[in-house]
């Protein structure tokens, strides 16, 4: 049986966000326990020449921040802090003769080092350069995603969604390496999205079971109407990971992702000490037992079967620290055992022709199809979103031809309305009800958004509003390549 495992990664944009409340903070944890470990793990498989391979769908909003120089300069600020808290603290519990945080402290402080080395040695700093690499050497197999994250199914004009598929082709190929297939945000589906995902000549997209017709086996299914192919995770499988009762990530053993400062274990009814030489042994445990788990469905499937495992970066690492250590184990156990084919959709497909044809239905990976991103509290926000589409696919319409400074307010209001179309902010509101830094996030770049529609229809832009323009391209710089034509509607 084959075996794939998809790995998606990504972080709003937060380059520039500051340090409170939360500010960078999330981006900086996810790449010092998520990606650097990973590609660490990746790095290490590959010398050993035991061929790792993994199917990776990084969001180009991640891959932009990761080769912005000024987030590897904030990161590397970060962790500094992060070392010399480690150390200030290994002091006082050795003062204090603490023998198990002092134990502890010096794993961190150890843990922390090897993460900033690998960083600035291993990786000179440029993590999306080393995730090119990997692709290069054909360890990783990209997928494309929405250019900013937006969830596609809600989003008001069919402008918007042509330009986030097409974006966000266009920035992995140059970014990583051309894409075989394509991660939706949320896996969010409508019929009707297929047409512009086939346009941009990826052969595959990952889907949730809840679009795939219900008699629907286990085998990648070809997309009624077009020549592309869904491919759906294993959900089964995948529960043993990442379920708290019944998954990997709720073991006593494990490190509480709830503590900050990583001292306590999950425990068993309440925290307990953390010890993570008895977590790791026991993410060797898991590995093996999820490796056992392959091998009994292998035997039960046709030897030409594919089985996907989805894994979040927000788990792997981030939230579960063990994680990469379970996930080497993994890739190790089914590298090396007879009956599984460690592979990547777009390499299975090139040998394994689709048998099934089917209609594919509205959903998403969240409980009620759109649910997690639509609700009352968020109506305000998708109202707001909704009219500046229409404002922009207007003026694009208006001024085909706009130059110099006009034209540069043009492209700058397309990458401001992309980055309020990010579904963190939706899914934010939906989740906590209020979300107030996220409320704030998403009107400041269309309050941005509003004023570079203005800016554009003067009939002179003086040096003040030139010189607001130099500050926007600079806070909000992703896609420098996004020409705001492309909301203009097709004919």
């Amino acid at each position: 049986m084959f075996v794939s495992f998809l790995i998606i990664a990504h972080a709003p944009y937060l380059r520039r966000a500051g340090r409170q409340p939360a500010g960078e903070e999330p981006l900086h944890e996810m790449i010092a326990q998520g990606l650097i470990p990973l590609l660490d793990l990746l790095g290490d498989l590959q010398l050993t020449g035991l061929g790792p391979r993994v199917a990776m769908a990084c969001s180009p909003l991640l891959v932009e921040q990761l080769a912005d120089p000024v987030v590897q300069k904030h990161f590397l600020l970060w962790m500094e802090e992060r070392l010399a808290r480690r150390s200030e603290n290994l002091r006082h519990f050795e003062l204090e003769e603490n023998h198990h945080d002092s134990y502890l402290a010096r794993f961190y402080l150890e843990w922390s080092r090897q993460a900033l080395h690998s960083f600035t040695h291993r990786y000179n700093r440029n993590l999306a350069q080393r995730l090119r690499e990997l692709t290069t050497a054909r360890v990783i197999e990209p997928l494309a995603g929405a250019a900013s994250h937006a969830y596609l199914p809600l989003l008001g004009r069919e402008e918007s969604v042509r330009v986030q598929i097409e974006h966000g082709a266009l920035h992995t190929a140059r970014s990583l390496g051309r894409p075989e297939g394509m991660w939706l945000p949320g896996s969010g589906w409508r019929p009707g999205i297929e047409t512009a995902i086939s346009n941009v000549g990826v052969r595959y997209v990952v889907l949730d079971r809840s679009s795939l017709p219900p008699d629907a086996g286990c085998g990648p299914i070809i997309v009624d109407g077009s020549k592309l192919i869904a491919i759906a995770p294993d959900e089964q499988i995948a529960r043993h990971i990442w379920m708290p009762e019944l998954g990997y990530v709720g073991d006593p053993l494990y490190r509480d992702p709830s503590d900050p400062g990583g001292y306590q274990a999950i425990g068993l009814g309440a925290p307990q000490p953390y010890d993570p030489y008895h977590a790791l042994r026991r993410a060797q445990e898991h590995a093996s037992h999820f490796a056992g788990m392959l091998i009994a469905e292998s035997a039960r499937r046709s030897p030409n079967d594919m089985l996907l495992v989805l894994l979040d970066m927000d788990l792997i690492g981030t939230a579960w620290f063990e994680g990469p250590t379970w996930l080497q184990a993994v890739m190790t156990l089914c590298t090396t055992h007879r009956s599984l084919k460690l592979t990547t959709p777009g390499e299975y497909l090139k040998s394994q022709r689709p048998r099934q044809r089917a209609t594919i239905r509205a959903g998403s990976w969240g409980a009620g199809g759109h649910a997690p991103w639509r609700g009352p509290s968020s109506e305000s926000y998708w109202q707001a979103i909704h009219a500046a589409e229409e404002k922009m696919v207007q003026i694009a319409s208006e001024f085909p031809s706009a130059e110099a400074d006009q034209e540069r307010a043009l492209n700058q209001a397309a990458r401001e309305l992309m980055l309020a179309q990010t579904s963190d902010w939706p899914e934010a509101l939906v989740a906590t009800g209020y979300a107030e830094e996220q409320r704030e996030r998403w009107q400041i770049y269309l309050g941005r958004f509003d004023q570079l529609m203005d800016m554009a229809r003067l009939p002179h832009i003086g040096h003040s509003d030139r010189f607001l323009l130099d500050q926007l391209e600079e806070l909000d710089g992703p896609f420098p390549n996004l020409n705001y034509r492309v909301f203009v509607p097709q004919k």
